[in-house]
């Protein structure tokens, strides 16, 4: 979760992309999407700067499963304006899954709406 946070911060499509396994699955306040075509980006940097993001730090990460090929955990993140003030704070569950090539998200659940500029 850090990697992504990370990835996300740095504004690295590429590595953030592949963060997940596809297809994944991303439910936001009761609207269930599931995406399956890797080249369509999981978020937009410069529409989320337009809500007043500058950067995200993460509040915590609880471990609520696990096993050696999957987990779930509860992320709590807090997305920060340019002054360094905080926004917007969300908790989510995230479902991982162990690949070839690591920890991979394949599915993600917030029960509030939250955007990452792709909506």
């Amino acid at each position: 979760m850090e990697r992504y946070v990370g990835y996300f911060n740095a504004e690295d499509s590429e590595q953030y992309q592949e963060m997940f396994e596809f297809p994944a699955i991303r439910s936001v306040g009761g609207v269930l999407e599931i995406l399956s075509d890797p080249s369509v980006p999981m978020a937009n940097f410069e529409n989320l700067k337009k809500t007043g993001w500058d950067t995200s730090r993460i509040g915590y990460v609880k471990v609520l499963s696990e096993s050696p090929k999957a987990a779930m955990v509860e992320f709590s993140f807090v997305r920060m304006n340019s002054s360094g003030n905080p926004f917007f704070e969300a908790t989510g569950h995230y479902g991982l899954i162990n690949t070839d090539h690591g920890w991979k998200i394949q599915s993600m659940f917030f029960v509030n709406p939250i955007t990452v500029g792709t909506d």
